[in-house]
């Protein structure tokens, strides 16, 4: 169970773009399809097994009604769906409708559930080892594969699809992966500690490969993802650790800043223009999305509008479930911050879980569909589990 666990892990995101990026590299994008369907059938599979193989562990509590509601929350966006599917014939959506179904179950419903049946003392070296490991396999194929656009002053690895037409992963897949690498890999050397000297430096030069996936990447969303997890190693480290963390950020700072100039990246234009471009257009997304849930406030609208998901999680559910909908799964989302801030409290190797929530929840903030947000509901989950397993 612990191979399969390593395994979902793995592949939860870091992993699964390392496989896109080598079907790009090849020139077989078009059949990405072929490659990511049957990765998610194998990984629903497997989560099913071990659902089947560790209900018996879970002890029911007052949190008991968490699942049941979770269940009839997506119950609720999947007649959304087929709503929006049929409402308006000259309406159509991104994907068919079945598609957001399956992705519902691959990407959250089954990583949430799953998760929140397994124990994390038991499973936690599992967990992080998958996504650490799976963020050094990405950073060694993007490296190689892109690695000379660091220094070609392209600005972000998406730029270069318009200027030759070669088809490369999306910026925001590199930048959040290097992110959530890089602080995964802080956690390990400054949280758990007692490291052998190969992996330490193998963690070392794991973060230098996530930093370029996050020049690539050139996202503004993983800077403020990285300003809300760094903070966490200073208030629970031990204050001789907080003074050499400090030091070493003060250090690091300029030769961070050196290394972005240098490699080309547009990461601080981007920053810069943010109240110009509305954040990149966001801004127009979230107030129609927000108009279309003033016009049905009570049951919600239709699931996207014009085929685009409004890139804000929150937003989203709004939109498309109303308050109905927001009322069953906002408090499930943010107490479930709650409990995990307070299982760092009582075991600080529990931080792993709130660094993967803040780095997926900041993400779902500003871009990317709530029906694919397993970096929320997949350590979502894991603080459930922390309750159930008492």
């Amino acid at each position: 169970m612990k191979k399969l666990v390593f395994i979902i892990s793995f592949f939860s995101y870091s992993g699964y773009y390392a496989g896109l990026a080598i079907l790009f590299s090849l020139g077989l994008g078009g059949m990405s399809r072929f490659y990511s369907i049957p990765l998610r059938l194998f990984l629903l599979f497997a989560m099913i097994y071990l659902i089947k193989n560790n209900i018996d562990n879970i002890k029911f509590n007052k949190y008991s009604k968490i699942i049941p509601l979770f269940i009839i929350f997506w119950c609720y966006y999947f007649i959304k769906i087929l709503y929006t599917e049929n409402i308006d014939l000259d309406f159509t959506l991104g994907r068919t409708w079945p598609e957001y179904i399956f992705y519902s179950l691959s990407f959250v419903i089954f990583p949430f559930i799953t998760f929140t049946f397994l124990s994390l003392d038991k499973f936690r070296k599992a967990i992080v080892n998958g996504f650490i490991i799976s963020g050094f396999v990405l950073g060694v194929i993007g490296v190689y594969l892109y690695g000379s656009l660091l220094t070609s002053g392209i600005g972000r690895i998406n730029l270069i699809t318009y200027q030759t037409g070669e088809a490369v992963l999306n910026p925001l897949s590199l930048s959040y992966s290097g992110a959530l690498t890089i602080v995964l890999c802080i956690y390990k050397l400054v949280i758990v500690g007692n490291l052998k000297k190969a992996e330490k430096i193998f963690l070392i030069i794991t973060i230098g490969l996530s930093f370029a996936l996050f020049l690539l990447g050139s996202s503004r969303g993983s800077i403020v993802a990285l300003a809300f997890t760094l903070p966490l190693f200073i208030a629970h480290s031990p204050s001789a650790t907080k003074l050499k963390l400090i030091l070493i950020s003060v250090i690091l700072t300029p030769f961070i800043i050196w290394a972005i100039t240098a490699s080309g990246s547009n990461i601080f234009d981007r920053v810069s223009n943010t109240s110009k471009d509305g954040g990149g257009g966001r801004d127009y997304l979230w107030t129609n999305a927000l108009s279309h849930f003033l016009e049905s406030p009570i049951f919600g609208g239709r699931i996207e509008i014009g085929g685009i998901y409004p890139h804000n999680l929150i937003i989203e559910i709004l939109m498309a479930t109303g308050i109905i909908g927001s009322l069953i799964i906002l408090p499930i989302i943010f107490k479930g911050f709650i409990i995990g801030f307070r299982r760092v409290k009582e075991n600080k190797e529990n931080m792993f879980l709130v660094l993967i929530l803040i780095q997926g929840f900041t993400q779902h903030f500003f871009s990317g569909s709530f029906a694919t947000a397993t970096l929320v509901f997949l350590p979502l989950g894991m603080a459930y589990s922390s309750y159930s397993n008492q």
